[in-house]
């Protein structure tokens, strides 16, 4: 090891000796900067997805031009075979060679940190998830490097070497690309996924280091290495000797080896979860419900071997999810895996479950062809069964699969009523919401107009909506289900919005009345978020453009209560503020607050995009709050200021809108095991900067003065060596006197 730290030393001495090294970190990080800045603004979030998009290509040419020079420049001036005349092996040599370009890659990738440390400045950046992102960083360029340094092995010529590593990185990228894949037939498609190197990098982008990614660029990485060894071996061989055969032989074993260990590094499992909020791991709710099991469950995954690439990528994950609820479940969860394309039986199975096949376009020989694929679930509970036709995304599918477990194994559903008025147009409804809801709760529609009792049946009470009127009778029957100790669930906004002009006007709210004994009520003003908000598409000269709309609001999660605790941000629109002045002390949980640059407005208000925002008395206001007074007698409140807010035609936009109506009203009803798979947020931070100086100085450190700043450390190191070389050679002292 200490000849190979030698030889690495003297290397990345050498990069960092010659303007070279200092031209390509100026260029990489500029280029970078540029590329990441440019769509993290736009997208608003604190992700590093946009480099790691870019990264693969960024390395296309980064990687060779560091790289070329390793062995080629020793090989076209004669210095390899001094070198090796030394105690020093070729293996050792190579790897020395390796490890200083792996370094220098390093080195760039950890001058890039700035770029987080910036973010940092507009959101709370989730450290453990950039860590992994730079492992995987890490790993990519390992595994670029092996490639680099074999191609320099072959040629004295530092240009030829570049171009052969890049067209081969190139190629790496490409097979991994969706449009070529498609244009392949299934099976050599879902090899080609497996050789490229996105599908292994995206991976680890989310957070997940899984064993067979690093598996993969260890491996990749180790097979031009063994090919790079046996070039330099070769040089010191007869071209028609039987030792250069046998060397040949050797190396093409060992390297046929490492393919073997590549591919087959596919079926190894094992997985370090760095997301936020441990997205890829099974939650304790999970672990709890599957821990209570007292019967059998069994899954059914209907998987077609022929998918398209991006499905057959997806069920990895799906495997995954099915071996991790498996161990969960101990001896209570059985998965049967089942191919309904080669199996007359198996297609009737699924069939008769509801499972279909779904049609998706391959390429033949001489035609584009349709064709059919599964890949849908089952589950099953004695003589009841719950299915997922056809899975879509992996996102929610834990929440998919636990929920329908759960619902299949518990002996009732709680009853929860739902109070809304009634409407014409589809998108100011509350389908969605009532739909998701029925999975787990027997929902009971409640009209004002009704007379029934409302007693503890009622596990719940979602008031939905804020009805122009609600009779004396019917807002005193309301009164005495949560005098008796009754939840109730409000999402009602104090401003009414006119159907004639962009224009909201104050009402009187009547769930008011009822949210008086806990001391909260709902404001007649609408808050606008100057900083933290949604841009919305709206007409112009040159068709429909991107609109800054402070009144759709991207509010903070407080992550204070069971309900939001792994929620990040929420879409309230046209919202109202929360007066908590008259709650009892410790009453109250805030759930969700604007940014610091907020303010309402009062009094009949314009709600056009295009109005002006007062830039006055700007601070965080609420706008979703808990009430759980201490008096055990006393039921729950959870208020959310917007009659929008979990509307159909938001929660297809903002998911997260949904979840957290949802956790609320397991909380309010006390069965909150779902609450957590549910709550599984992985969207990105948004990216939410206190002022423009903040964001400029984040985005412009990273652009212009951290690759100056390298520019000027390289300059200074240069103009030092150059002074260092010219100067004259003065015998010591010593010696002279010695010598007289």
């Amino acid at each position: 090891m200490t000849r190979i730290w030698t030889v690495a030393r003297r290397e990345l001495k050498a990069l960092f000796d010659l303007p070279t090294g200092y031209v390509l970190l100026v260029a990489f990080l500029a280029i970078n900067a540029f590329l990441f800045f440019r769509q993290a603004y736009l997208s608003q979030v604190a992700s590093l997805r946009p480099m790691l998009d870019v990264l693969p290509w960024e390395f296309l040419f980064f990687v060779p031009a560091v790289t070329m020079r390793s062995l080629a420049e020793d090989i076209r001036g004669g210095q390899l075979e001094v070198v090796l005349a030394q105690p020093l092996s070729e293996w050792e040599l190579l790897l020395g060679k390796y490890l200083a370009s792996v370094l220098f890659l390093w080195i760039a990738l950890g001058l890039t940190l700035v770029i987080p440390l910036g973010l940092s400045l507009g959101a709370a950046m989730p450290w453990p998830t950039v860590l992994a992102q730079y492992v995987g960083a890490a790993l990519l360029a390992a595994g670029f490097a092996g490639i680099g340094t074999w191609a320099s092995s072959l040629s004295r010529s530092q240009m030829t070497a570049f171009i052969l590593a890049a067209a081969l990185m190139f190629v790496l990228i490409l097979v991994g690309l969706n449009p070529l894949l498609v244009g392949l037939p299934a099976e050599l498609a879902a090899v080609a996924a497996r050789i490229g190197v996105l599908s292994h990098f995206e991976s680890i982008g989310r957070g997940v280091i899984d064993v067979r990614d690093v598996v993969y660029f260890l491996s990749l990485a180790g097979i031009f290495l063994a090919m790079a060894l046996g070039a330099i071996l070769g040089r010191k061989l007869a071209p028609a000797g039987g030792a250069l055969r046998r060397l040949r032989v050797g190396v093409g074993l060992l390297a046929a080896s490492l393919v073997v260990v590549n591919l087959l590094g596919g079926y190894i499992a094992g997985r370090l979860d760095f997301s936020p909020g441990k997205a890829y791991t099974l939650s304790p709710g999970t672990r709890r419900v599957l821990g209570n099991l007292d019967d059998i469950v069994t899954i059914k995954l209907f998987a077609s071997a022929e998918l398209p690439t991006e499905v057959a990528l997806m069920k990895r994950d799906v495997n995954d999810l099915l071996r991790d609820l498996r161990s969960a479940g101990h001896d209570r969860i059985r998965i049967i895996e089942r191919d309904p394309s080669d199996d007359d039986a198996a297609k009737q199975d699924a069939q008769s479950l509801g499972i279909q096949p779904v049609q998706f376009n391959v390429i033949g020989q001489s035609e584009l062809q349709v064709k059919q694929g599964y890949l849908g679930l089952a589950i099953q509970h004695g003589s009841q069964t719950e299915t997922v036709p056809f899975v879509q995304n992996t996102d929610n599918l834990e929440y998919q699969v636990v929920s329908s477990i759960r619902n299949l194994t518990r002996s009732h559903k709680p009853v929860v009523g739902l109070v809304s008025e009634p409407v014409t147009d589809p998108g100011t409804g509350y389908q969605e919401l009532q739909q998701q809801l029925g999975k787990s709760y027997d929902v009971r529609r409640v009209t004002l107009s009704d007379s029934t009792r409302l007693d503890t049946t009622f596990a719940a009470l979602v008031l939905a909506g804020a009805p122009d009127s609600v009779p004396a009778p019917q807002l005193a029957r309301l009164k005495r289900y949560v005098d008796g100790g009754g939840s109730i669930l409000v999402l009602a906004g104090g401003m009414a919005l006119s159907p004639e002009a962009p224009l909201a006007q104050p009402r009187s709210l009547a769930w008011n009345t009822l949210l008086e004994p806990f001391g909260v009520s709902v404001r007649n003003d609408m808050t606008y978020d100057l900083v933290a908000n949604e841009a919305i598409p709206v007409p112009s000269d040159f068709g429909r453009v991107l609109q800054i709309y402070p009144f759709f609001m991207r509010a903070e999660s407080t992550r204070r209560s069971t309900i939001n605790h792994d929620l990040g941000a929420a879409v309230l629109t046209w919202a109202s503020t929360i007066d908590t002045s008259k709650a009892s002390r410790g009453s109250i949980t805030p759930l969700f607050l604007t940014s610091a640059a907020a303010g309402t407005l009062t009094g009949p208000t314009s709600i056009d995009p295009g109005r002006d925002f007062p830039r006055t008395n700007l601070e965080r206001r609420l706008v979703a709050v808990v009430a759980a007074p201490k008096d055990s007698t006393r039921g729950r409140a959870v208020v959310i200021g917007s009659t929008d807010f979990a509307t159909d035609r938001f929660v297809r936009n903002a998911p997260e809108n949904l979840a957290l109506a949802l956790n609320a009203i397991d909380w309010l009803a006390q069965d909150e095991e779902l609450i957590a798979i549910r709550s599984k947020d992985r969207r990105p931070v948004p990216l939410v900067f206190a002022s423009a100086t903040e964001r400029e100085l984040a985005k412009y450190a990273n652009l212009v003065a951290l690759p100056v700043l390298v520019a000027l450390v390289g300059l200074v190191h240069l103009i030092r060596r150059r002074r260092r070389t010219r100067q004259a050679y003065h015998p010591l002292v010593a010696a002279e006197e010695a010598a007289s």
